[in-house]
């Protein structure tokens, strides 16, 4: 095998490829980049971990054909270093693999692409279009609450649902709760005579790559398999196993009715707990990290913590119906949340120390009408007396 890429578009898509190697399996063939001549001018370019997939096709000059597999880590650096715009990779004899540009040359070992497993049935019934900058913001607003680790493995991902009018995005980790919501046209491209109304629960790490494959101006083509997600793009596709099982009722645990309501400047409160984390977050001695206070109190809000090496105070004005109240947070968990929210201002709900607040977006009375929701739920930490 003999071809010749444009160094920086041989770069860009390796660097993407990057998202589903292998970095910890004894398989070696999955911890590398299958090259795959298609015609004189393109090749396929694929990595595969046996959860999840990336394909590309690019444009090359193709002197001889071939199917090899060239390990990912070693070959992904050695482009970034090569010194020439025009960069050619040689399989010959032996699996052994000649990397040249300019006056540089490299050499690695090889494997043959048929030793490459086979990818998964990519086919489905279920089809939708949505924009980069939609998905982007969607799953940038929900990631913080997926878990990283935990006995249940469907809390691991976010859950998407989808019918012809609306998007929807929810993720749980047991102690925070992010719901996004955008209303939408949406036909199922797959099968235009069906409406779409299918949920679907994608890992987080699939979302952690998606996040960095996607520009806000693509056009993204989901497709739904019977166990895989594909996500299409021009001249790449993404896919992923999806997390089987039923995704907790949710609804069951937001608060119906909460008797305290408060609405405060987001960006104020974010700063002022921002301050807080600095004493919060200190593991000085090996102390654990320390909760924030939070008391609401007529129309202030009194952000307090006290920590092995430290205290901090600090207040902020807020608006506030129904009784005081005094509750602790873990101040990252609070932060997280505020910070995925929109606007300037907030709503937050309360219903005692011990229960979970909701934060919920403000309408303000001179904004355009909103095609988007949110809801953030986070559980509180019991303080000392």
């Amino acid at each position: 095998m003999k071809i010749t890429f444009q160094k920086s578009v041989l770069e860009a898509v390796v660097n993407d490829s990057m998202c589903s190697v292998s970095d910890k399996n004894a398989i070696p063939v999955i911890e590398g980049i299958r090259f795959k001549t298609e015609d004189d001018s393109h090749c396929s370019i694929t990595t595969y971990d046996l959860e999840k997939g990336f394909c590309a096709s690019v444009e090359c000059d193709v002197a001889e054909e071939g199917n090899y597999v060239i390990n990912a880590q070693k070959l992904n650096r050695i482009i970034k270093f090569m010194p020439d715009q025009y960069i050619t990779i040689t399989v010959g004899a032996n699996c052994k693999v000649v990397i040249t540009s300019g006056l540089s040359k490299f050499e690695l070992h090889a494997m043959e692409g048929e030793s490459f497993p086979s990818l998964p049935d990519l086919s489905g019934e279920v089809g939708f279009t949505v924009t980069g900058d939609i998905l982007k913001k969607m799953i940038s607003q929900i990631f913080f609450a997926i878990a990283i680790t935990d006995q249940r493995p469907i809390l691991c991902g976010a859950y998407f649902t989808i019918t012809n009018e609306s998007l929807k995005v929810v993720s749980c980790d047991g102690n925070r709760l992010a719901i996004r919501e955008k209303i939408c046209s949406l036909e199922n491209t797959d099968n235009k005579s069906e409406p779409l109304n299918s949920s679907f629960v994608v890992p987080g790490k699939t979302l952690n790559q998606l996040l960095r494959l996607i520009s806000d101006d693509d056009l993204i083509n989901i497709h739904l398999g019977r166990k895989h997600v594909i996500f299409q793009m021009e001249g790449k596709l993404f896919f992923s196993r999806l997390i089987d099982g039923e995704y907790i009722a949710y609804q069951r645990i937001i608060p119906k009715e909460s008797p305290i309501n408060v609405t405060v400047d987001r960006m104020g409160m974010i700063s002022s707990l921002e301050r807080a984390s600095l004493v919060t977050e200190d593991k000085a001695l090996g102390q654990a990290k320390s909760y924030v206070r939070c008391a609401f109190e007529d129309d202030k809000l009194k952000i307090s913590s006290v920590s092995v090496t430290g205290s901090v105070y600090d207040e902020i004005s807020i608006k506030k119906s129904g009784d005081n109240i005094v509750i602790g947070f873990n101040c990252r968990y609070l932060l997280d949340a505020l910070k995925a929210a929109d606007g300037q201002r907030v709503r937050i709900t309360l219903d005692g120390p011990l229960k979970s607040i909701i934060i919920y977006p403000v309408k303000e009375e001179d904004a355009e009408p909103s095609d988007e929701e949110f809801l953030y739920m986070v559980s509180p930490v019991k303080m000392k007396e």
